[in-house]
């Protein structure tokens, strides 16, 4: 065994150490003898190169980094650039399987319990709790022993090993200790490693098992791992801050997604404003609750009912309902009739009335004042969508304005409204959507809600080919059907069907049309899933 030893003092103190790019001298990437071996040259050596030290990547970028046991190494290599020591854990061989009998199927019983879905689950076999208490202890990173391994410890300059057990590791020239269960027994030279102030910041949504390794990695590099609800770091201003808080990289451990979109997720909660009720993304790190009209009246729907600021207070009041059946913030919103399906055609012989944009200002304005997200309705008659929204430009630049596109009111040549139920082709809504994508990267502007109305699947040819690929939007399919529950549900189960991906769901609720109209409560409880945006018209 090693025969020069130095007792650590306050192990418990450091239990949560963690070291990163530190200034103490570099290694020279020599090791002295395995386990009870003889002490070679470096037991000598001054106490700056006896120290041990833990750095990170100097060139450590945002991205996505893997969660499970596999991806362990992987983490290493993005995260380290110098480990001179390092816990080792050795997997436990494979452990023979019985004969499956009947009773054998999965049952309720068989599945993994909730706590080990939200706690760092073993890397490998033999006594992971307790490698990965010296690991914590000594700020060390944790690695599973493997084929790849000694090239790693190569990497990192590794001199010491501390190992989970040491029998039958071949690590060439290093100091090969065998790790004890309390990591208070162990006494080896320059450790606790070194440690120095973090840059980066880790995430890992809800739920997410993360390998002991991978946590016990991130802890060396002085990298704080943070749960966080959602997939996305725009979603809420709990994420929004963590990522404004880390002036370095930061990383997604698990499942979200594509390291690209990761980062430019990361660069958009640090640079965009932020919405009403938190985060930078509108879904879902809320919802949404909205009153449905035009200024002109109350014929149209509720929201002309009043005034703009008692408008205010009517969806406040409306959305406070809602919040005790929420798990996450309730904000109100204004969906505001644009352009108004016309019975004449108008000098334009569109057949819609195109809303003058200082008309819907009032309303635009005291929902900013009020933190109230508006929506302008879209009803283009014999013109399209794009065209439409090109007209309103100035008023979509605002970072609390979405559009709301509504195919019963697109007619084709020779149709009129109330004669037939109107339909868009998803290429055109493709177009206005891509339009719209481009003016919020071009004025750094939040994502933008794009509500498609529906209450049949004729409504959108070929939804299945909408573009969801941009970030700078979040589609949602909001469900128009009236009448009992019963039919409204129905109506919400086809609008379902053939979903595409990243598109979040509305539901709408009469207030004259349906009987009776459901109140919160049922709306929250009986609509499955739970809608992102509810309107009143």
């Amino acid at each position: 065994m090693i025969t020069r030893r130095i007792a650590l003092l306050g192990l418990a103190a450091t239990a949560v150490a963690a070291a990163s790019g530190c200034s103490g001298s570099p290694s020279d990437g020599s090791g002295s003898s395995s386990s009870g071996g003889t002490q070679g040259p470096s037991a000598e050596a001054s106490p700056s190169t006896i120290g041990h030290r833990v750095a990170v990547n100097t060139g450590l970028a945002s991205g996505v980094l893997p969660s499970d046991d596999e991806g362990a190494l992987a983490v290493s290599r993005l995260v380290l650039a110098e480990a001179t020591a390092v816990v080792v854990v050795q997997p436990a061989p494979p452990t023979p399987s019985a004969p499956a009998s009947p009773s054998a199927g999965a049952s309720p019983s068989n599945s993994a319990s909730p706590s080990a879905a939200t706690s760092p689950t073993p890397a490998a076999g033999g006594d992971v709790a307790a490698a990965s208490a010296t690991a914590a202890a000594l700020g060390l990173p944790l690695l599973i022993a493997g084929p790849e391994l000694a090239a790693e410890l190569n990497r990192l300059q590794t001199r010491t090993v501390i190992a989970y057990p040491a029998a039958g590791l071949d690590l060439g020239d290093r100091e090969v200790v065998d790790g004890p269960a309390d990591p208070a027994e162990l006494q080896v030279e320059g450790l606790p490693a070194e440690t120095a102030p973090a840059t980066a910041a880790a995430l890992r949504p809800r739920g997410e098992s993360v390998s002991a390794a991978t946590a016990a990695i991130l802890a060396a590099a002085g990298i704080a791992l943070t749960e966080v609800p959602f997939t996305d770091p725009r979603a809420t201003a709990e994420s929004v801050a963590l990522v404004k808080g880390a002036t370095g990289a930061v990383l997604g451990v698990g499942a979200f997604g594509d390291s690209a979109r990761f980062a430019a997720r990361v660069e958009a909660a640090r640079t965009l404003p932020e919405l009403p009720g938190g985060g930078v993304a509108p879904f879902p790190g809320r919802m949404m609750v909205a009153l449905y009209g035009h200024p002109s009246g109350g014929t149209l729907g509720v929201l002309g009912e009043q005034g703009p600021e008692q408008s205010v207070a009517r969806v406040k009041e409306l959305a406070a309902q809602y919040q005790a059946f929420s798990d996450v913030p309730v904000i109100g919103a204004f969906e505001i009739i644009t352009t108004v399906a016309s019975a004449s055609a108008g000098p334009d012989g569109d057949y819609s009335y195109e809303t003058p944009a200082e008309q819907l200002l009032p309303y635009i304005e005291a929902a900013e004042a009020a933190g109230i997200y508006c929506v302008l309705d879209l009803q283009p008659g014999h013109t399209d969508f794009l065209t439409q929204a090109k007209r309103y430009e100035e008023l979509l630049k605002r970072p609390t304005v979405g559009l709301a596109i509504d195919p019963e009111w697109r007619l084709k040549p020779g149709q009129r409204h109330m004669t037939i139920i109107g339909q868009v082709e998803v290429d055109e809504v493709n177009a206005t959507g891509a339009w719209l994508a481009d003016l919020v990267a071009a004025n750094n502007l939040p994502p933008k809600v794009v509500i498609l109305h529906q209450f049949q699947q004729r409504m959108i040819v070929g939804r299945e080919r909408l573009d969801t690929t941009r970030d700078e939007l979040q589609y949602l399919v909001h469900a128009d059907g009236h009448g009992n529950p019963p039919l409204k549900q129905a109506t919400w189960r086809n609008l379902k069907e053939g979903l595409p991906a990243n598109v979040w769901l509305g539901w709408k609720n009469f207030i004259d049309e349906d009987s009776p109209t459901m109140t919160p409560q049922e709306t929250m409880e009986d609509v499955e899933p739970r809608p992102n945006f509810v309107s009143y018209q």
